[in-house]
């Protein structure tokens, strides 16, 4: 048997109503295209009924569905980083269990990663809307591109995307990446399963890899927000840690510079997570001795 086209990985820890959801949307979608796409669920040790909804899926799906259950809760990034190692497909679609996809998403995905007509993606970003946890739009359209946009180098829209609204980056739902590329990476920097800001350094890392696109049409709704526990350290550890990182994949220094020294102003980091923030110091230099240009 071929690999598929598309592998679609739903990391999920103890949230089996939104897992049977999400799963709902995944097999009504895929619909009979399973040559073309692998579907699996990484289930993180979970004590609820995942384990019972993952079972049902399975026999709905006809077997298609794999799972895998950790024997122990690995945390959440490395859940995420061992449904890409398990891959199989060309591409790797993280999707949380948690966001709304938007009926088109999944064939206007196939189309564009079995398009030929230009160089091969290896950074598909789909565009959506933010909601507050109730649902209630706040941002309907994250960018406000008309039409989809492509880029040879992939670096080059990637720096336009970061600059409009750089969180959108760090939604795993709303990146698919060239597997051996993602994979590539995950090796490149052994430091990215301690990082919440993962998604980030893996679209950069694709993005500089080749072709990057942009689907400009609505496809995902998410409630982006950090809980208050980490959303400092995010900001200013580990992405700056993220773009310290991406030297050497063809992000000039220019860029990594700005987006380091943008985040200077941590008292409020220092005061909160001291030790944390004594360790974060060597970005900010580093970032200070690259090029102004």
């Amino acid at each position: 048997m071929n690999n598929p086209l598309l592998t679609i990985a739903i990391p999920t820890y103890k949230r089996a109503q939104e897992l049977d959801r999400q799963l709902g949307w995944a097999v009504n979608a895929i619909a009979g295209r399973w040559n073309e796409i692998e579907l699996i669920v990484s289930d993180n040790a979970s004590p609820d009924q995942t384990p019972q909804i993952c079972q049902t899926w399975q026999h709905r799906s006809e077997n298609h569905l794999q799972v895998f259950r950790q024997p122990n809760n690995i945390g959440m990034i490395r859940n995420c980083l061992f449904c890409i190692r398990q891959a199989r497909g060309a591409y790797v679609w993280l999707v949380s269990d948690d966001d709304r996809i938007a009926p088109h998403t999944l064939s206007s995905v196939l189309e564009r990663l079995a398009c030929t007509d230009h160089a091969p993606l290896t950074f598909l970003h789909l565009n959506g809307n933010k909601s507050t946890s109730d649902g209630a739009i706040v941002r309907a359209g994250i960018y406000p591109f008309q039409c989809d946009l492509s880029s040879a180098p992939g670096i080059n829209l990637f720096q336009q995307c970061v600059n409009i609204y750089e969180d959108w980056m760090m939604l795993i739902t709303a990146n698919i990446y060239a597997t051996a590329v993602a994979k590539e990476a995950i090796q490149h920097w052994p430091g990215v399963s301690n990082n919440l800001a993962f998604p980030l350094y893996l679209a950069g890392y694709a993005a500089a890899r080749g072709t990057m696109a942009v689907c400009a049409s609505l496809c995902i709704t998410d409630n982006l927000a950090y809980s208050r526990s980490n959303w400092i350290q995010i900001v200013f550890h580990d992405i700056p840690e993220v773009y310290w990182n991406l030297r050497g994949t063809s992000l000039p220094d220019s860029l990594i510079r700005r987006r380091i020294m943008m985040r200077i102003s941590f008292l409020a980091y220092m005061a909160r997570f001291p030790k944390s923030f004594l360790r974060s110091l060597r970005f900010y230099w580093q970032a200070a001795q690259l090029s102004k240009d």
